[in-house]
């Protein structure tokens, strides 16, 4: 078997990797980054040697050191967000000495995070990528004063929320409860989907420590498999620093619905708590941390409350073979509805229903290890286990379900001087479930993935790659999925770039869609162990523009094509009877543009994005459902982002399917946020929806959240 052959390569190789000798005396490079104009040490800023695959953040004295390097030159570069790039050529090392390197940045009014890692496993600056892919940078989340990560993520042109936890980045997904998600959401790069659904749970995903949001769009699967159909949503976390640290987040929200929706006596609202703590104890980076989420909702069976729990254990950063391991336990009570009662009653749901809720219970952890990293070859292996656990507690049935998934990836990349880095790696998962609706299906994936990045010229990358995976549940026949790409980009001026793009999607079937027996909405559905894994073509053609600093313009134009595309039909030969299945095939396409401009520095910021879509089901004829053609939203910041005013508008919703009859229109929402920092601690205060709209959320006979009026109080960040 090609995968089973392929494991069986990349474990020589990296065999080979672990038995390669060692240089009895190398060599080392001590860095220092510091504030050009205050002289003061900058912590956490991106370190870089060109064309070696070593890279790191700098500690809280602004050093770092590179070591274990063989006698050469060396060009090390330095970026750090609100300050302009550095870099320093030809720092020469030989075996046995030891290089003291100062680096002085200089602040620039334009604050971004310009180095990501998600676009090719590797740290490049963000306008070098081959794909279109935005960070969002922690003091950006932080500002915006969410508590869950995708209330940020919408402010990155070409990403939309179709309700809760439904991510769509290009308009892949729509809305799909009970498919699964259609983009990859990792933690520090790891899967963190469920077991048995592939499904996206944002209230897993702690926030206190998280240092960036990289959103990677469009097709990805040659580098990232199955899910990353639409792309990729990586979301990092800060390295444990040498000197002690404590985070403490608490918020408080009130709603306030409009006077003719009010439909309870008492006070809806929210609160919120995290603490968190870093140290070093000897060797060992550790943070511990604890929060709290609960709501009475602002509409029947709205009410939750999750407990998260979060630990991360680390090596220093100067470790010869750095490794880091973490673990989440989240414990969540939700109520459950699905639509109002009544136009008149829209917070209210249909008699019988009410008190219905969900138990979840979710495990994410994961580790890496780097047991070889020189300036030319790196071998990393990084494992993962999730536990997720449902069960029901509804009027018409009790249903649960518990998935366990195990899965590892090993790569080694290989630094073939300035022109040519080649990486190769394996991918492999196991997934069973225990279910009173789906039974005890098993599901085995193995895939191997090959990726090489060349420089044709100083101006000019190209990256190409292939991946191959395999699909297996225990009935049922297996699948195989080739997934390639190939993209490039040119640097046509010291600030822009522009970059072409086309590759593969694959997503494998879940198990629930695969293997569910249930009553769902008084319907009947059945198994379907034929079912197939959704594929895709996707490409674009965009660029990356900075101008004197202060403003940067990154658009795309692009398409994608769809084929076997997962969603309910009917059983053949049974009247009233449904299952999954590939229905349906789609074309999109479109454009996305986002401006970040600071106007006046450190006064006047404006940041937007939009997104025209187009889209087709290709059987129908028909738009897809839940897609909107035109998606806006905008910031106005002033005092360095302290006080802001957040607009979100989205068109008419051209096609749904459950109340095609339903009035529909556009939906505008504005929010307030207004900020004082003072002794270590941010005060903050929001208004959402300020002008209290009433909307349909999306999806028909949901309402959005009213007017809501919140304090958050935030120390240590």
């Amino acid at each position: 078997m090609i995968v089973l052959r392929s494991f069986s390569l990349v474990a020589a190789t990296i065999g080979l990797a672990f038995a390669l000798p060692v240089a009895a005396q190398t060599g080392s490079i001590v860095v220092t980054v510091r504030d050009s104009a205050t002289g003061q040490p900058l912590s956490g800023a991106t370190l870089m040697l060109a064309n070696t695959p070593l890279s790191a953040t700098t500690d809280v004295q602004g050093r770092f050191t590179f070591g274990g390097l063989v006698t050469g030159r060396y060009t090390l570069r330095s970026t750090a967000i609100g300050y302009a790039s550095d870099s320093v050529v030809a720092v020469f090392v030989e075996d046995g000495t030891q290089r003291q390197v100062i680096l002085a940045l200089q602040p620039v009014p334009l604050r971004l995070q310009e180095v990501v890692v998600t676009a090719s496993r590797a740290a490049e600056r963000s306008e070098h990528a081959i794909a279109s892919v935005a960070a969002l940078p922690s003091e950006h989340i932080v500002q915006r004063n969410v508590t869950a990560i995708d209330e940020a993520l919408i402010y990155v042109p070409g990403v939309t929320l179709n309700g809760e936890n439904q991510l769509d980045i290009r308009g892949v997904a729509g809305l799909a409860r009970g498919i699964g998600s259609r983009v990859l959401v990792l933690l520090d790069g790891h899967p963190i989907l469920s077991g048995d659904g592939g499904e996206i749970n944002f209230g897993t995903i702690p926030m206190l420590d998280l240092d960036r949001s990289e959103v990677v769009k469009g097709a990805y699967s040659a580098l990232y498999g199955s899910n990353a159909l639409g792309g990729v949503v990586n979301l990092l976390t800060t390295t444990i620093d040498s000197l002690p640290q404590t985070v403490l987040r608490a918020h408080a929200d009130a709603y306030n619905h409009q006077q003719q929706y009010q439909w309870s006596d008492g006070r809806q609202g929210a609160v919120g708590l995290g603490l968190q703590h870093s140290r070093m104890v000897g060797s060992v980076g550790t943070r511990f941390a604890l929060g709290y989420e609960g709501t009475n909702g602002f509409s029947e069976n709205g009410e939750s409350g999750r407990w998260l729990g979060r630990v991360k254990l680390s090596s220093r950063n100067d470790a010869a073979a750095p490794w880091d391991v973490f673990g989440v336990l989240v414990r969540e009570r939700a109520g459950e509805a699905f639509v109002w009662r009544s136009a008149e009653e829209p917070y209210l749901v249909p008699p019988g229903v009410a008190g219905d809720y969900t138990v979840q219970h979710t495990v994410l952890t994961g580790a890496s290890v780097t047991p070889l990293a020189t300036a030319s070859t790196l071998v990393r292996i990084s494992p993962h286990f999730n536990v997720s656990s449902v069960d029901n507690h509804f009027s018409d049935n009790d249903d649960w379900h518990h998935a366990y998934k195990p899965g590892v990836v090993a790569r080694l990349s290989r630094y073939a001087g300035e022109r040519q880095v080649f990486t190769v790696g394996v991918d492999g998962s196991h997934t069973w479930v225990q279910s009173n609706f789906l039974g005890e299906p098993t599901i085995l994936d193995l895939a191997a993935f090959l990726q090489n990045d060349v420089r044709f010229t100083k101006a000019l990358k190209g990256s190409f790659g292939l991946r191959v995976d395999h699909h297996k549940a225990n009935t049922g026949s297996p699948e195989w999925a080739f997934s390639p790409k190939a993209g490039v980009a040119l640097q046509i001026a010291p600030r822009a770039t522009i970059r072409a793009s086309i590759g593969t999607g694959y997503r494998a079937p879940s198990a629930i869609e695969q293997f569910v027996s249930s009553r769902q909405f008084g319907f009947q559905v059945i198994p379907n162990p034929e079912l197939r894994g959704e594929h895709a073509w996707s490409g674009e053609l965009g660029t990356t523009v900075t101008l004197m600093d202060r403003v940067r313009v990154d658009a795309a134009v692009f398409g994608s094509s769809y084929r076997d595309l997962i969603g309910p039909g009917p059983a053949p030969a049974q009247p009233f009877v449904f299952q999954f299945q590939n229905v349906s095939r789609a074309h999109l396409a479109g454009f996305d543009i986002g401006v970040n401009a600071h106007l006046i520095p450190d006064r006047l910021e404006v940041q937007t994005g939009y997104m025209l879509l187009t889209t087709e089901d290709r059987d129908s004829g028909k738009p897809l459902p839940y897609r909107s053609r035109h998606n806006l939203t905008g910031t106005v910041a002033v005092l360095q982002g302290l006080a802001a005013v957040d607009v979100r508008y989205r068109s008419r919703v051209e096609e749904v399917l459950a109340f095609p009859l339903d009035p529909r229109s556009g939906v505008t929402v504005v929010d307030l946020r207004l900020g004082y920092k003072a002794l270590n601690v941010l005060w903050q205060f929001k208004v959402s929806n300020l002008f209290n709209q009433f909307f349909v959320d999306v999806q028909e006979r949901n309402p959005g959240a009213p007017r809501t009026i919140g304090i958050t109080v935030v120390h240590g960040i």
